[in-house]
């Protein structure tokens, strides 16, 4: 049979986008700027449009499957809450509105382009409801569940990456201008045991240590788990998503002594999870890219503006900080890593790793809104 070489060959050429993805990101100054996700992304989409190539059936449903699932247990595996809680205490108040911005934006971004955007509504609303409250985990967590057209997952991929970038920048300036930087640093020892995870001190060949090992064996452990869990509760309820039976349990067993020690988890999924990345680029025409493609990037673009806007006028009422208003609100368009970043180009060391933990504690709510959302949505038509 000729399918079990296509699918190892496809696996190899996945495999290889995604390692010179995570290479360039690590070694240029471009594709740091860019970053791995959208790297990744683009080198599929260019090999499939410029060569012709498609990843046979059996390896995406393999990436997409049950190496997106572990990747998932895995940085979950991140959210312990005794220490995500003490540093995030100081942006909890910006990050929770700029969730809740997110769902108000969504809900304006439905009145002003249900017509041209139709039956994908629900399911972009739903997507970027969940992106824009804690980044691409919730993104990826979502598109799992609902299973849209590849090629809608990657016009919504665009779109979250060229909206975030742009705010990514508007809040550098915003940061800079206002004179927001400038504070001193906190012990790196002291920061990284904020989160049990130290940003930047993880290189491959760590994550191939033992204490990788046991992160993997911790994050397949709980994908079993979840597997059987849902094979019981769907035996009761035929609806319940999968995800979000994988979800609740990874962020209870994220609570376990045991399982919170294994701190090479958080970076072991960043780099499990960009193989689903490369095969959204390998399954998208450019053509896909066309058409509604705009109006999703107005969408996604009208949202962040909402969320943007409640951050700075209510951080401006109560005299929040103009950094920690900026870094509590990229927690949750971006993500934990983009807070980070953030925090270090407007010189507050001091909010890095709580950064990191408020953007972490998005991973909670995400998911969840993201598919609430969605649902209401698509229950109303």
């Amino acid at each position: 049979s000729r399918a079990r070489p296509l699918m190892v060959l496809s696996l190899l050429v996945i495999a290889l986008l995604t390692a010179l993805g995570w290479w360039l990101a690590d070694s240029t100054a471009i594709g740091r700027q860019l970053g791995t996700t959208l790297l990744v992304l683009f080198l599929g989409l260019l090999t499939t449009n410029l060569v012709g190539w498609r990843a046979d059936p059996a390896a995406e449903a393999l990436v997409s499957g049950p190496l997106t699932s572990l990747a998932i247990a895995l940085l979950l595996l991140a959210v312990d809450l005794r220490r995500v809680w003490p540093g995030a205490q100081r942006l909890l108040q910006p990050f929770a509105v700029a969730v809740v911005g997110a769902v108000a934006g969504t809900g304006l971004a439905v009145v002003v382009f249900r017509g041209q955007l139709g039956a994908d509504l629900p399911t972009l609303s739903g997507l970027f409801t969940a992106t824009f409250s804690g980044g691409s985990l919730n993104f990826v967590s979502v598109a799992r569940t609902l299973q849209p057209e590849q090629s809608l997952v990657l016009i919504a991929t665009a779109a979250d990456h060229v909206v975030f970038s742009l705010w990514f920048l508007i809040s550098l300036a915003l940061g800079r201008r206002q004179g927001a930087g400038d504070a001193p640093a906190t012990p790196a020892e002291d920061a990284a045991g904020t989160t049990g995870w130290n940003p930047g001190s993880d290189s491959p060949r760590r994550l191939l240590s033992r204490a990788g090992g046991i992160a993997l064996l911790w994050g397949l452990l709980i994908v079993a788990a979840s597997r059987a869990a849902t094979g019981i509760l769907q035996g009761w309820w035929a609806g319940v998503p999968g995800i979000l039976v994988l979800t609740t349990l990874a962020l209870i067993a994220a609570q376990v002594p045991a399982v919170a020690r294994a701190r090479l988890a958080y970076p072991l999924g960043l780099m499990l999870i960009q193989p689903f990345f490369t095969v959204i680029g390998l399954s998208s025409p450019v053509q896909g890219l066309l058409g509604e493609g705009r109006w999703v990037l107005a969408q996604a673009g009208l949202i962040v503006t909402v969320q943007a806007s409640l951050v700075l006028l209510i951080g401006r009422g109560l005299r929040w900080g103009r950094a920690e208003s900026l870094v509590g609100c990229q927690a949750a368009v971006g993500g934990p890593s983009t807070a980070l970043a953030l925090a270090g180009a407007l010189r507050r060391p001091d909010l890095g790793l709580p950064g990191v933990a408020i953007g972490l504690m998005g991973y909670l709510a995400g998911t969840y809104l993201g598919l609430l959302v969605a649902g209401v949505l698509a229950a109303n038509g």
